[in-house]
């Protein structure tokens, strides 16, 4: 069953078309696009005319790049933060319904963590040991602790990178107050995570999505990117923060590895895995490729193979 998932995330939308069978999943293709759906509508309490006209562009790139594909029988979208948070984001997706067929459900922040965490999974081998699993948005931030079987804690944060832009309007490049003003808000914000993390000793995260796509890629620009988890040198991490808060745009878009889409989100991004990372003491950092769509790709494997029995 060849079936096509979409991410609609804050920034970009994501899709993710795989064969599944049912023993194995064969990822066909992976295809990120800027939407910026959420642009301005966490201030207003609803999605902007010009981002839903924007998106919808996005959806018609997306939808053609699935018809070239051909023999897509499913086609199931996950709209995260951004609709959920909108008056008009349930409206909006009946839209996508409407425009292009697609089948688009809006989910709570517990269910993308589930998700999250289940497509993690699938690119890490994790043993007995519990992990702390962080998944950077631009309107939320989903946060796991589980080891390979059991979510021990779950829990979707409003503190996306988008979000907290639009909160704070840090300058260009970031002045130290801001900086502090940012952190203590963060360190308030993130005390059930901290609680969370003293009863259940996480000593290794795993980071995917925005923030940690691209710090990879900053990290490591010779990288081809072929595996789906990569662990990353926390004592580099650090250099790497500390360059991203002295930088302002025009410096950051030379980076290599930088993301156009995300160079206005990174050192926001950074403050927030810097300070899970010192708070939760986490000794060993890794990124992961698979999240949300991939870990949908893994319940529907699931759900095949329970038929077969």
């Amino acid at each position: 069953m060849k079936v096509a998932i979409l991410d609609l995330g804050t920034n970009v939308f994501n899709l993710l078309i795989t064969e599944i069978e049912q023993e194995s999943c064969k990822i066909i293709k992976v295809v990120k696009m800027p939407s910026f759906i959420g642009t301005g509508g966490f201030r207003a309490g609803r999605l902007g005319d010009d981002a839903m006209s924007e998106s919808l562009k996005a959806l018609q790139k997306i939808k053609d790049i699935i018809d070239r594909e051909g023999g897509v029988t499913l086609v199931k979208g996950f709209a995260t933060s951004a609709f959920r948070d909108a008056e008009n984001g349930s409206d909006f997706a009946m839209t996508i319904r409407d425009q292009f067929g697609f089948d688009v459900e809006i989910i709570s922040g517990e269910r993308e963590a589930e998700l999250i965490c289940k497509g993690i999974r699938e690119s890490l081998l994790i043993w007995d040991e519990k992990v702390l699993m962080c998944d950077i948005g631009g309107g939320s931030n989903e946060l796991i602790i589980a080891d390979r079987e059991r979510i021990f804690w779950k829990r979707s944060f409003n503190l996306g990178m988008l979000r907290l832009r639009e909160q704070f309007l840090p300058g260009d490049p970031i002045k130290e107050q801001e900086v502090y003003e940012i952190v203590n808000y963060l360190g308030q914000e993130l005390q059930p995570l901290f609680d969370a993390c003293r009863e259940h000793s996480p000593g290794l995260m795993i980071g995917s999505s925005g923030s940690f796509d691209t710090l990879r890629e900053l990290l490591y620009a010779d990288d081809d990117g072929s595996l789906p988890a990569k662990e990353i040198d926390i004592a580099m991490l650090e250099d790497l923060h500390r360059r991203l808060l002295l930088s302002n745009r025009e410096e950051r878009l030379k980076m290599p590895g930088m993301s156009p889409i995300r160079v206005d989100y990174m050192v926001l991004g950074s403050i927030f895995v810097q300070l899970v990372l010192k708070s939760c003491k986490i000794k060993e950092l890794y990124q992961s490729s698979y999240s949300l769509k991939e870990g949908y790709m893994s319940e529907l494997a699931a759900q095949l193979r329970n038929q077969k029995k």
